[in-house]
């Protein structure tokens, strides 16, 4: 009896262990849950109050991004009409500062019609069309809105012939533009000496010599000694330059200063002019003896310094 009682216990006892580790294990899986469900609420709390912080600058970022798209769309689309509508078609045309160049060949040459949208224009191919003239120095072509567009031509000044193979004419930088023709080349000195072949193939030197003739005619024209005396060409060589007027008379400058060359060339003719005679060559490229002119006359050679 005593073996059954104890024996009772001891199995009583191993039941009282069991329960109580049970009871320990649900005990921790509660626990363990509950730390998740704080977690979790943590969490929530943190992303609710990130969320309230941040959502006025999320939804500015997204006003922008939308203002911007609508921005963008609306410019898109006016852009389409402004270069559709009927509202900017070109009435009339304005040319300013021609005097060569006509109204007809910049419509025709710059392919501009009535009519046409000036804000579909593309206005620098219309200045590179109308720079092809031969007359047209520089072009500058504007709009006017609604219905105007400007073209203001700045042509290209004559101011000699340049005798190559044909006659061109030349402008105050030497830079020769266009063929003359019979009735362009009226009353305009001629520069003669310059080959072709060193305007190709040397083209900024040989301008640099036109350049310096053109100089000394200009020099010449505004100078008291070109009344009665005015130059009909000037001629250019190794040894320098060569005015020649239209009585004949060759003025030798060489490579001298112009301005002092002249002031002597005042000289020598009012000497000779009260001498009564008459010069065929006044050579004043005296290198080493600059003062002193030697001057030809149609019976005779002399020298005065």
């Amino acid at each position: 009896m005593c073996d059954t009682r104890y024996s009772h216990i001891a199995v009583a006892r191993n039941l009282r262990g069991r329960e109580t580790g049970l009871t320990m294990a649900a005990s921790m899986f509660r626990s363990r849950r509950n730390r998740r469900k704080v977690d979790l609420a943590k969490k929530t709390s943190e992303l609710k109050a990130s969320v309230k912080h941040h959502a006025p600058s999320v939804l500015k970022a997204l006003g922008a991004t939308a203002l911007s798209v609508g921005l963008v769309y609306g410019g898109w689309k006016g852009w389409a009409w402004a270069n559709t509508t009927e509202s900017f078609a070109m009435k009339q045309v304005q040319v300013l500062g021609n005097a060569r160049v006509t109204d007809v060949q910049v419509t025709k040459l710059g392919g501009l019609v009535l009519g046409s949208n000036l804000i579909a224009m593309d206005v620098g191919s219309v200045e590179r069309a109308l720079s092809s003239h031969p007359w047209v120095k520089s072009v500058v072509v504007r709009r006017h809105l609604p219905g105007t567009l400007t073209v203001q031509i700045t042509e290209n000044q004559p101011v000699a012939l340049l005798a190559l193979d044909e006659l061109y004419l030349v402008d105050g930088d030497g830079e020769p533009f266009k063929r003359a023709q019979a009735a362009e080349a009226m009353d305009l000195p001629l520069v003669t000496g310059i080959a072709r072949d060193a305007l190709v193939s040397r083209r900024d030197e040989t301008r640099l010599v036109i350049r310096r003739a053109l100089i000394a005619l200009d020099a010449y024209g505004r100078s008291a000694v070109s009344k009665g005396h005015a130059v009909s060409e000037v001629n250019v060589s190794d040894s320098g330059l060569t005015l020649v007027t239209t009585s004949g008379q060759e003025i030798v400058l060489g490579e001298a200063d112009v301005e002092p060359a002249l002031e002597r060339l005042a000289r020598i003719r009012k000497e000779l002019s009260a001498r009564q005679l008459t010069a065929e060559v006044i050579r004043l490229d005296n290198r080493t003896r600059p003062d002193w002119v030697a001057v030809q006359t149609s019976k005779s050679k002399s020298r005065a310094p």
